[in-house]
């Protein structure tokens, strides 16, 4: 139990700190001290400053992943649920600065990359069975659902990433927003907007 809470400990510190400061420039010594702990207890825990890196992306992809779910899975017409997720992404762009996302493209590609792919998988199974969902409801156009998918997909990789972030000097929160109001207004029939637009109004 001892264990479960020191380690959970670290990883709360370290997503909090790595999203608003980076980890690059973070030493295993700052997390220790901060903590008031030894950098034995953390090595006991964590081999290196990257398996703690990987360790935080993986602490917050099984949190999205569980908060996505219960919206999929969950009661509610299509355009609800999209305007649920929306939120959850942008609420989790809202904690995480420019530093974080220079950090992971220039020290730590192979997370990035993890973090890609899992934002792929993420969509095409819980985006897809939206966008059918709709299309039963009337509230998403009838076009071929690889086609909107393929939008989606294209978009959010385009935009959300630390190159057009870091050098379009917008932020994450904003671009994710952005980015997914523009698609969900392109996908959505009038009855599916007019609803979306309700959604939004009443948060």
């Amino acid at each position: 139990m001892k264990e479960l809470s020191e380690n959970l400990k670290i990883l709360e510190f370290c997503e909090t700190h790595f999203m608003h400061y980076g980890f690059h420039k973070t030493t295993m010594d700052d997390i220790a001290k901060e903590l008031r702990i030894s950098k034995k207890t953390i090595y006991k825990h964590f081999s290196s400053k990257d398996e703690l890196v990987r360790a935080v992306f993986i602490r917050i992809r099984n949190d999205l992943s569980t908060q996505i779910e219960g919206v999929v899975n969950g009661g509610g017409d299509a355009v609800v649920k999209l305007y649920k997720i929306s939120k959850i992404f942008s609420n989790r762009a809202a904690t995480i600065s420019n530093k974080w996302l220079n950090d992971l493209q220039y020290y730590a590609p192979d997370v990035w990359r993890e973090i890609e792919e899992f934002r792929i998988k993420m969509m095409q199974k819980n985006m897809t069975m939206l966008v059918e969902q709709g299309k039963e409801e009337n509230l998403v156009i009838d076009v071929p659902t690889s086609l909107i998918m393929g939008i989606i997909i294209s978009s959010v990789h385009g935009v959300v990433n630390p190159e057009f972030i870091l050098h379009n000097n917008i932020s994450l929160n904003s671009a994710a927003e952005m980015t997914l109001e523009i698609v969900f207004s392109g996908i959505l029939t009038k009855k599916g907007k007019k609803l979306f637009k309700q959604y939004k109004s009443g948060s």
